[in-house]
C-alpha cells in the first residue's frame, strides 16, 4: 500500500474541517492547554522476534514482566489551542531474565522504546453541552510517527549475542471523547500504522477537583499490534491489556 496516499487522505480529513471553518485562523481561537498523562499497562505480551535463522517466541504474561523488569515508564502529554493539538507519548521497558536451556545457565536483556508524536483536529464538536458547560462528544482525526527501537541481548557462558532495530512508521486514526452530566466520561482511540500497527484504547474516567484543577482518573484497555519485516529481521508483537492513569490539566 503507498504511503503517500494515506498521507493525503489524512491530511485532507485534517484541513477539510479547518477550510469549512470559513477563517484558518478561528480555528486557533481560544487559550492554549497542556495536559499530562502518567499511566501503567498491565500488558501481557505474546508473538515472536526473528533475525536470519533465529527465532524467538514470546508469551509473558503481566506477572511475568513485573518480575523481570528493571526499568519502566510511560508518560503522554497534550498541548492544544482551539480545535488543533499536538501530543508525544513516550514509553520504556528494560527487562532481564535468567534462565536455564539445555542445562546451562541463559541471561535475556531487552530494552523496547516506543514513541508516538502526532496532531489531531476536533472534527467534530457536539453543540449540545453537559452540566459542567462541556460538549457532549468530540471526534478528533489524527495523524502522526511511531518510533520503535528495539534491543536484545543473550548471554550464554562466555559467548554473547546482540541485534537491535529501529524503525519509523507513520500512522492517522481517530480519537473520541464523551461527556456525561456528572463526572463521569470516557475516552477512546483507533489507529492504524503503514507498517501493519494497530492500535485501540478505551477508557473510563472520573474528574476529581483539585484546587482549580479537575484530575481525571481513568481506567480501560489498550491492544497494541506490531508486525514489521526489514531484511532478515522480524518483529511481532501484540501488547494487550489493563491500563490505570491519570490526567492533570497543567493550564
Amino acid at each position: 500500500m503507498n504511503i503517500k496516499k494515506y498521507l493525503y487522505l489524512s491530511f485532507g480529513v485534517l484541513f477539510s474541517q479547518a477550510a469549512a471553518a470559513g477563517s484558518f485562523a478561528e480555528t486557533f481561537e481560544g487559550a492554549p492547554k497542556l495536559n499530562l498523562n502518567l499511566y501503567v499497562f498491565a500488558a501481557d505480551v505474546d508473538g515472536s522476534i526473528g533475525k536470519g535463522n533465529a527465532k524467538y517466541d514470546v508469551d509473558q504474561p503481566f506477572k511475568e514482566t513485573v518480575k523481570e523488569l528493571d526499568e519502566s515508564y510511560m508518560a503522554h502529554v497534550d498541548l492544544s489551542k482551539g480545535k488543533w493539538g499536538i501530543y508525544a507519548d513516550r514509553q520504556m521497558v528494560k527487562t532481564s531474565q535468567d534462565r536455564q536451556a539445555m542445562h546451562l545457565p541463559v541471561a535475556v536483556h531487552t530494552k523496547l522504546e516506543q514513541n508516538s508524536y502526532g496532531a489531531y483536529y476536533q472534527a467534530y464538536v457536539s453543540p449540545e453541552l453537559t452540566a459542567k458547560n462541556q460538549p457532549k462528544l468530540i471526534v478528533e482525526p489524527t495523524i502522526g510517527v511511531h518510533r520503535t527501537e528495539a534491543k536484545a541481548a543473550l548471554a550464554v557462558l562466555n559467548q554473547s549475542a546482540e541485534t537491535e532495530a529501529s524503525w519509523n512508521e507513520f500512522f492517522w486514526g481517530s480519537r473520541f471523547k464523551y461527556n456525561f452530566n456528572s463526572p463521569w466520561n470516557l475516552a477512546s482511540e483507533v489507529t492504524f500504522g503503514a507498517e501493519n500497527t494497530h492500535s485501540a484504547q478505551a477508557y473510563l474516567g472520573y474528574r476529581i477537583p483539585v484546587f482549580d484543577r479537575a484530575l481525571n482518573v481513568r481506567a480501560g484497555y489498550r491492544y497494541f499490534e506490531q508486525d514489521y519485516k526489514s531484511s532478515n529481521f522480524h518483529w511481532e508483537i501484540r501488547q494487550h491489556g489493563p491500563v490505570i492513569g491519570i490526567n492533570l490539566p497543567i493550564f
